[in-house]
């Protein structure tokens, strides 16, 4: 017996819109552009691209860690939450899950998931929002013009935001996240079930 109602529920409205928030961090964050880092993160690229920096950019630890290595780590984080979340979704449907005998032991220990992937997800986007913030700080107008800079692999256009909404939507997913944990653990679905 499936549990199709699941989709109408407090719980299946709340997975459905960390699914649409986890999509959209990962197209976000494969949209935006390395490649201004990555010219920012060597003084010899500074010299030979001609790029001058502000002279106010302050800096913080985020601020040197790789690019590269910070879009790979967001976009595996948010297709491991992704893919847990969508078998979630789904056991919940295929199996009746809330009709079962062990619902509130599979239910609080989802809710500990929920807080794992907050922890993950904010601390990834806090990583994400530095990056685009240190691309808006040390090149300042090169950046927010938007303006294309011609490097040994060819053009190379900042995306300006995409970073930051792919912060944003990771902010958003940890708070809906937090919220399902809390649901799950105050046992709040279950009062409202049919």
């Amino acid at each position: 017996m499936t549990d199709i109602h699941y989709i109408v529920s407090l719980l299946g409205f709340a997975n459905l819109i960390e699914l649409i928030l986890l999509a959209g961090g990962f197209i976000a964050v494969c949209i935006a552009s390395t490649g201004y880092t990555q010219l920012i993160d060597s003084y010899s690229n500074i010299i030979k691209y001609n790029i001058t920096l502000t002279s106010n950019a302050d800096s913080t630890s985020f601020y040197d860690i790789d690019t590269y290595i910070i879009k790979q780590a967001d976009q595996a984080i948010l297709i491991i939450i992704f893919i847990l979340t969508l078998i979630t979704f789904l056991s919940h449907i295929i199996f009746s899950l809330r009709y079962r005998y062990s619902w509130h032991r599979f239910s609080n220990t989802i809710a500990f998931l929920c807080i794992i992937y907050a922890f993950a997800l904010c601390g990834v986007s806090v990583v994400v929002a530095c990056w685009e913030d240190k691309l808006r700080k040390r090149l300042t107008n090169i950046y927010l013009n938007n303006q294309l800079i011609n490097t040994p692999n060819g053009y190379v256009k900042p995306h300006i935001g995409s970073a930051a909404a792919a912060a944003a939507f990771g902010f958003a997913a940890c708070l809906i996240f937090v919220v399902e944990a809390l649901i799950r653990l105050r046992h709040l679905a279950d009062k409202i079930q049919t």
